[in-house]
């Protein structure tokens, strides 16, 4: 899938305020590639800070694309690194366990969030936990009759075992594969 030129505009506007977007990025989710982006840092002994930006172009329409997509209690099914997932529709909290090589341990992630059906703006929170604090948005847009996935969290909290850049590495590498995926399983 290669979009024309003329959705470089509204994938910029869309997305540069949650992340400024280079041309090669643009030019990118355009080709149908995921872009990924993760920082993590150590700007004081025994503080961590962590960004992620992640997002590509969903070749149908955002209804369709979330039929699947919503289904957060079926993402163990979907990606290799989540071991277990479930959702409690009435607190509209998720519960993942990822496990991976990369990891020292595995991660368990708690969050709140909505279950997203249709286009628009979803922030979500880690209320405890591991990145505890950590905030996040989840972006889903119709550009065209394709649908603009994007999701951008940062967080700061205490140092944590993992060294900045393997960490770094983890989150760059499992938001890219994870929606690379996720867009593979819910095409049909």
């Amino acid at each position: 899938m290669v979009l024309p030129t003329s959705f470089a505009v509204p994938i910029s506007e869309e997305l540069n305020p949650f992340y400024k977007l280079s041309s090669g990025h643009i030019e990118d989710l355009r080709k149908g590639e995921v872009v990924s982006v993760g920082q993590v840092e150590t700007p004081k002994e025994n503080v961590q800070e962590l960004m992620e930006f992640v997002s590509g172009v969903h070749p149908r329409n955002c209804t369709r694309a979330m039929r699947k997509l919503s289904l957060y209690e079926n993402y163990s099914q979907y990606i290799d690194f989540i071991k277990e997932s479930k959702y409690d529709e009435k607190n509209q909290k998720i519960h993942f366990v990822m496990d991976h090589a990369l990891l020292p341990f595995p991660m368990v992630l708690e969050f709140k969030i909505a279950r997203i059906t249709k286009e628009g703006h979803y922030p979500f929170t880690f209320d405890h936990g591991f990145l505890k604090g950590l905030q996040g948005k989840v972006i889903v847009k119709e550009v065209g009759k394709f649908c603009l996935l994007g999701l951008k969290t940062d967080w700061r909290g205490p140092k944590t075992k993992i060294p900045d850049t393997l960490f770094e590495t983890f989150i760059q590498t499992a938001a890219r594969l994870g929606l690379e995926h996720l867009i593979r399983v819910s095409l049909f």
